[in-house]
């Protein structure tokens, strides 16, 4: 009888033996899905971050190109304004800003001679900006002397 016992005693340590493998595999898949959804979720997070710092960088090349394009208009005559030549109506960029596209439109403003309406847009294959603002040109006159 005691064989029996030692017997049942050595069965039972067994099945204990292969129940915790068992939970060991068990617990070890958890984790490896905790893992998984972890990484997911960060490697997310990064890629989110990465576009974002993508679009405020072309944003702000955006910006500053059309603060140039501005200040060259900015120095243009009446004459100029009023019939825009195309090297100033429209273009692209030279290299590193090639990726980079523009368009200049000016109106003159029909209330108030002398000011114009002046928007440059900038546009690159993912986005577009956009800079608007009015230039005022004093009107010259010529006085005609007397004789």
């Amino acid at each position: 009888m005691r064989l029996a016992s030692n017997h049942a005693r050595a069965s039972t340590l067994a099945r204990r033996r292969s129940l915790r493998r068992g939970v060991s595999l068990l617990e070890a898949v958890a984790a490896l899905a905790i893992v998984g959804a972890t990484s997911a979720g960060v490697l997310a997070a990064v890629g989110a971050g990465t576009r974002t710092a993508a679009r405020a960088r072309h944003a702000h090349e955006a910006e500053s190109l059309a603060l140039e394009l501005h200040a060259s208009l900015a120095v243009q005559s009446e004459a100029t304004l009023r019939a825009l030549p195309d090297s100033l109506a429209a273009g692209r960029f030279r290299a590193p800003f090639d990726g980079y596209t523009w368009r200049a439109r000016v109106r003159p403003d029909a209330t108030a001679p002398g000011l114009y309406e002046v928007r440059v847009d900038i546009d690159w294959p993912s986005g577009s900006q956009s800079l608007s603002t009015a230039f005022y040109r004093r009107a010259t006159a010529i006085a005609a002397e007397a004789p």
